[in-house]
């Protein structure tokens, strides 16, 4: 059985149970990609020479994922984590850890390209746990997947030529991602229950979903002009989330299970910042936002992308440069800004 590996040089810490602050994770290379449910677990990837995946609980030092190429999703309990990792055969494939650390290798679909460097990856996992992602067929094409224990890997409808699954809700009857339209162009997908239930529509532009609630009751996407927000059962179904004043390219990724708090990233490359939109100040820069609020961000440090919302709103996460080295945080979130949405607010 393989386990955890704890990481001796990182040390993190507990964070404080309520009051605002910035948490650095000083895990060096870290890109802290999910968050669970209650804000008080984290995993991500390690870039760099440190190359592979790490899980965070509050109060522990945060831990290596055996053999992990890649991390992209925790379960919202915590207790699980989902990415990739290599095979027997030095094949990237879609993984998922369970609480004790055992690795679980979902493999490929038959007939893919053994000479592939990658044959599927995970982006989404639940309690139960289901595992959603991308995996690559015989023709060379990325398709959309979902696991669970009793049915394996098995393949999900798809509109259009490829696909790929980039998230599940918590209860695992929604799962979201991007179909392959005639002309190579991408729009989004929701699938409920296993069966295609909508796609995104604007017109010629392609677009795809990238992030949601945990209960996916709204829905995160971009396409050419702007971030979105897509609500298929309400009108409008489709809301921008930027105006002329907003930095482009603009993504939003995650969101808090009201909608109150989004986190997302701007640009491109080294040149990204870190964003956060709330119901009272809308789309602001974060290192901004936190300043207004009397927050103070280590000196050396530089917000490239929020990537997480912890489910009531209260904690927003994502990653950063400090003194030009990759490294994560985690930031408690003024009372003020939980506080400030109507009574019975579902969506944005």
């Amino acid at each position: 059985m393989r386990r955890f590996l704890p990481i001796a040089f990182a040390l993190l810490v507990s964070l404080p149970a309520s009051g605002a602050g910035f948490h650095a994770l000083s895990l060096p290379g870290s890109q802290l990609a999910a968050l669970s449910a209650d804000g008080r677990s984290a995993a991500g990837s390690l870039v760099g020479g440190a190359s592979g995946g790490f899980v965070w609980h509050e109060g522990d030092a945060p831990t290596l994922l055996p053999g992990a190429m890649s991390v992209r999703a925790i379960s919202p309990n915590g207790a699980y984590v989902a990415g990739s990792s290599l095979d027997a055969s030095q094949h990237e494939v879609a993984t998922w850890w369970d609480t004790d650390g055992t690795v679980h290798g979902l493999g490929g679909l038959p007939g893919a390209d053994a000479q592939a460097g990658v044959l599927s990856v995970a982006y989404g996992i639940t309690d139960q746990p289901h595992v959603v992602g991308t995996a690559v067929n015989a023709q060379r094409q990325d398709v959309a997947f979902a696991w669970t224990s009793n049915d394996g890997l098995r393949l999900l409808a798809s509109p259009g030529t490829a696909s790929g699954a980039t998230g599940i809700s918590s209860d695992g009857r929604r799962i979201y991602g991007w179909s392959e339209r005639a002309d190579a162009t991408r729009r989004g997908v929701l699938w409920s229950q296993g069966r295609i239930c909508c796609t995104v529509d604007t017109g010629a532009a392609p677009n795809e979903l990238v992030g949601a609630n945990r209960g996916a009751t709204f829905l995160l996407g971009f396409d050419t002009d702007a971030s979105f927000i897509w609500t298929p059962d309400a009108e409008p179904a489709r809301v921008a989330l930027a105006d002329a004043s907003s930095p482009t390219p603009m993504r939003f990724t995650a969101g808090s299970d009201d909608g109150r708090v989004l986190a997302g990233t701007a640009g491109s490359g080294a040149q990204r910042i870190a964003l956060i939109r709330t119901e009272a100040s809308g789309v602001e820069r974060l290192d901004t936002f936190l300043a207004e609020h009397g927050i103070a961000i280590p000196r050396g440090w530089t917000l490239i992308a929020a990537t997480a919302v912890s489910a009531d709103g209260s904690r927003i996460a994502g990653f950063g440069l400090d003194e030009g080295r990759f490294d994560s945080f985690v930031i408690d979130l003024p009372r003020g800004v939980i506080d400030a949405a109507a009574p019975n607010h579902t969506a944005p």
